[in-house]
């Protein structure tokens, strides 16, 4: 019964799982447990027909994709942050802010690390809020400018 039901239904789990990952190589480790599951309880999926063994299967896969989604979230340290060649670290920026003229490195440290929205620094500083704005965006176009100086430092 095993060999029957894997081939009628392995292809559509395939599919199916995909949609719920997003991920194929996810989706055939999923389906492949799903179908050692099925090995494992074989008795029961004897006494089934063809639709209630589909039922069984679909369902299985959905309950182990869950439980493979709770451990992951459980346990976040084992997901690999991906970083793409355009971000920096917190250091990184970090060090380019030092090349900043002081009154706007205080204001870019106080805004994008430390939390602070315009209006605050506005009253902090007494300044207008237009005038904090202007000058956090003077601050970005010059951390731009020198970030090309930090990549080839890298290399």
């Amino acid at each position: 019964m095993i060999a029957k039901i894997y081939q009628l239904f392995f292809q559509e789990l395939i599919r199916y799982v995909t949609k719920m990952t997003c991920d194929k190589a996810a989706a055939e480790d999923i389906v492949q447990e799903t179908f050692l599951r099925a090995m494992e309880h074989a008795v029961i999926l004897d006494d089934m027909d063809e639709r209630q063994c589909r039922s069984w299967l679909y369902k299985t896969s959905r309950n182990i994709f869950i439980d493979k989604v709770r451990r992951e979230s459980a346990c976040p340290e084992a997901e690999e942050k991906t970083e793409t060649q355009d971000d920096l670290s917190q250091i990184e920026v970090r060090q380019l802010c030092e090349k900043l003229p002081e009154e706007e490195r205080i204001l870019f440290i106080k805004r994008y690390f430390e939390g602070f929205d315009s209006t605050q620094l506005s009253a902090m500083y007494k300044l207008p809020p237009s005038t904090i704005r202007s000058r956090l965006a003077s601050a970005r176009r010059k951390l731009r400018m020198y970030y090309p100086e930090l990549e080839n430092q890298k290399k």
